[in-house]
């Protein structure tokens, strides 16, 4: 539990109540701060972690006074009041990681932060580190957007390394952030119905590196169009500019990103053969290219985390032979860049809201047909590989699974369930 006393006497609203949000309350409410809670979601308000008396409907909050908000990253400021009343009042926005970053150096020790950006591969380049620096007895946190807020982390010495996977949105809402370490993986079109323009996506990434001082580094992985601007931006700090992995197949997927794992790696210290032997132990994430299951013909591989073009395209370039389980929520994505002409594209099975218009974007030849959930999408995908032969089952959807499941990890654990009692081998 953090004590903030610059927020003694001060309103302040937290509007989303989930973990990050109460990661936020818990830092602040042994403040004398007036705190004003809500959630549209009935059952989280009634959640016992929270002082009834301060949630309060946000339409009657008192936004002519209100200090700081702290909404939720999942919130679009664009689409609806808020952002209007706090330009009236001038109201600070700020983020869980705008709290962590004033506190480092006082109730957090400075330590160490790597703070890791962009489209695809965030989770998997952060979670080799923080493995292979706790292999090496590294005091090392992970947290972020990969699914432990940053104030729920233990605060640890000077000597902690704070790996933290950042969101476009998190940095949108963070202006201080002020990492040791910044990265920058790729950016391709994603979350376009949150920002304006591929531009502006690109333009929020880079503030990732502008707190940054001539000790600190920043590492972009000049990956494409996006990152290869960004690269040629002006930083105070120390630049390196990093190619990408080469060679990439089913069985190195994770090693992408390896020439910036290996390079922080290095500016921490890590002898050459922790690395490698790190680098080769690494067993990788759950829903992301996983191999579920499998038989003599027929593998059903779970990469529920794919929810754009570039990471579903990746997908079908490291698999033969695929029965493709795509669609959801687009997020405002243009979906004819899914690589709906790949030739390891054997059949396609579609589910929710951008279906039809997957549909109407593939060739006939591929033979699309519509679905109405997942779980008969993968008996039918199944049924079409017997028929066929055998093939890859592949769950990459393409889309955000927000508008038929709580998140991509139930999408993927239905999957890999029904998977599983296809084969025979329920868990």
């Amino acid at each position: 539990m953090l004590d903030f006393k610059k927020y003694d006497s001060k309103k302040i609203g937290i509007l989303g109540l989930g973990i990050t949000g109460q990661s936020i309350f818990n830092s602040l409410k042994q403040s004398k701060a007036e705190i004003f809670l809500w959630d549209d979601n009935p059952s989280i308000r009634e959640k016992s972690l929270y002082c009834h008396e301060k949630i309060k409907n946000i339409n009657d909050w008192p936004w002519e006074r209100l200090d700081y908000f702290f909404p939720s990253p999942g919130v679009d400021l664009k689409k609806n009041f808020y952002l209007e009343n706090l330009k009236k009042c001038k109201t600070k926005l700020m983020s869980d990681i705008s709290l962590f970053e004033e506190a480092r150096g006082s109730i957090f020790p400075s330590g160490t932060l790597i703070a890791i950006t962009g489209t695809n591969g965030k989770s998997s380049t952060a979670t080799m580190l923080y493995e292979i620096l706790k292999s090496e007895g590294r005091d090392v946190r992970l947290g972020g957007n990969i699914g432990i807020p940053i104030l729920s982390l233990e605060p640890g010495t000077n000597e902690t390394i704070y790996i933290v996977e950042i969101s476009s949105f998190q940095i949108e809402l963070t202006e201080n952030i002020k990492p040791e370490i910044a990265v920058l993986l790729n950016i391709s079109e994603d979350h376009l119905d949150r920002h304006s323009s591929i531009k502006e996506y690109r333009d929020i990434k880079s503030k990732i590196f502008k707190n940054q001082n001539i000790d600190n580094f920043s590492l972009i992985s000049n990956e494409d169009e996006q990152t290869n601007f960004v690269s040629k931006m002006n930083f105070v700090s120390k630049k390196i500019i990093l190619k990408k992995s080469k060679n990439l197949d089913d069985k190195n997927y994770y090693f992408k990103n390896l020439n910036i794992i290996r390079r922080i790696l290095k500016i921490l210290n890590v002898p050459d053969i922790s690395i490698e032997r790190g680098i080769k132990n690494f067993k990788g994430l759950s829903h992301r290219m996983e191999l579920v299951c499998q038989n003599d013909k027929i593998k059903f591989i779970n990469d529920s985390k794919a929810t754009n073009a570039s990471a579903t395209n990746l997908a079908f370039s490291l698999n033969k032979k695929i029965f493709w389980i795509g669609g959801g929520d687009s997020k405002g994505n243009d979906l004819s860049k899914i690589n709906l002409l790949s030739k390891n594209l054997d059949g396609v099975f579609l589910i929710g809201s951008s279906a039809q218009k997957l549909f109407n974007l593939t060739p006939k030849s591929k033979k699309p047909i519509i679905f109405k959930n997942l779980i008969s999408a993968t008996k039918a995908a199944y049924k079409e590989a017997i028929k066929s032969g055998g093939g890859c089952i592949l769950l990459s959807p393409g889309c955000s699974s927000h508008d038929q499941f709580i998140s991509y990890e139930e999408r993927g654990e239905i999957f890999s369930k029904t998977a599983l009692s296809l084969i025979g081998l329920e868990r």
